[in-house]
C-alpha cells in the first residue's frame, strides 16, 4: 500500500535510503490513515490466511484484496477469468508499479555427465516459451523472457508485462531490508491491523523507529 499511495520515490526514501524523517513525514501519515480506513472496512471478517481472503473476493463477500500474483491460482481453480470475473489493479491504479521479486532454482555441480545432462534438460524445459506461458498463466506471475507468444496471456499478465516494459518496477522489500527489519515491520503491521486501539500516529512512529535502526 505504501508504494501504491505514496509512490516509488517515497518508498525508496524509506526502505532503500532508510530515511526515518521521511518515514515520519506527512505522506507516510496519509498511508497509515488509509490502513485504518481499510481496517475498519474489514472489521467483520475473521480470515487468518490469504487464500481465505481471496475466497471472499471470489464469492462476492469482499470487494478486493491486496495480494501477490499467486492469488490468481485461487481464481483459476474457481473457474474465473481475468478481465471478466475479476481484475488486477497494479499499485491500486494510483501508482502502477510492480515488484521485481522472483524465485530461483539452483542445481548442484555434479561430476556425472548423465545427471548434468538431466539438469540441463530440466532447465531447458523450465525456461522454454511453452512452459513459461503455461506456468505463469496458472500462477499469475510474469514470464522471465520477452519472446513468448502473448496470445494466451490473460488480462492480469498483460497489465504486468505492460508495466515491466515501461519500467514501472521496484525492488522487493526483502532485497533492500534485512530479514530482521522486514520481520519487525511485518509484525508491526499485523498488530496494527488486528488491534483497533493502535492509532495511525502510533503505528507510523513505531515504523519510523524500525527504519531508524534498520540494518
Amino acid at each position: 500500500m505504501s508504494v501504491a499511495l505514496g509512490g516509488p520515490e517515497l518508498w525508496n526514501k524509506v526502505h532503500v535510503d532508510k530515511d526515518a524523517e521521511a518515514a515520519r513525514g506527512p505522506e507516510m501519515a496519509q498511508i497509515f490513515e488509509q490502513v485504518v480506513v481499510a481496517r475498519e472496512m474489514s472489521k467483520n471478517t475473521n480470515v487468518q490466511d490469504w487464500n481465505q481472503a481471496t475466497n471472499l473476493v471470489i464469492t462476492g463477500q469482499a470487494g478486493g484484496q491486496i495480494m501477490g500474483d499467486w492469488a490468481q491460482g485461487e481464481f483459476q481453480v474457481a473457474g474465473q477469468v481475468a478481465g471478466q470475473d475479476y481484475s488486477c489493479l497494479p499499485g491500486l491504479r494510483v501508482n502502477e508499479i510492480i515488484s521485481t521479486a522472483g524465485d530461483a532454482f539452483y542445481f548442484p555441480k555434479l561430476d556425472d555427465p548423465e545427471k548434468t545432462a538431466a539438469q540441463m534438460e530440466l532447465a531447458r524445459v523450465m525456461v522454454s516459451p511453452e512452459t513459461q506461458v503455461a506456468f505463469n498463466l496458472k500462477k499469475g506471475s510474469l514470464p522471465i523472457r520477452g519472446d513468448i507468444d502473448l496470445a494466451a496471456a490473460n488480462d492480469c499478465m498483460k497489465k504486468g508485462l505492460d508495466n515491466l516494459a515501461e519500467g514501472n518496477t521496484m525492488p522487493s522489500g526483502d532485497q533492500v531490508l534485512s530479514p530482521d527489519t522486514q520481520g519487525q515491520i511485518e509484525d508491526l503491521m499485523v498488530e496494527f491491523w488486528s488491534d483497533n486501539s493502535i492509532s495511525a500516529e502510533d503505528a507510523q512512529e513505531r515504523n519510523a523507529q524500525i527504519i531508524e535502526s534498520a540494518d
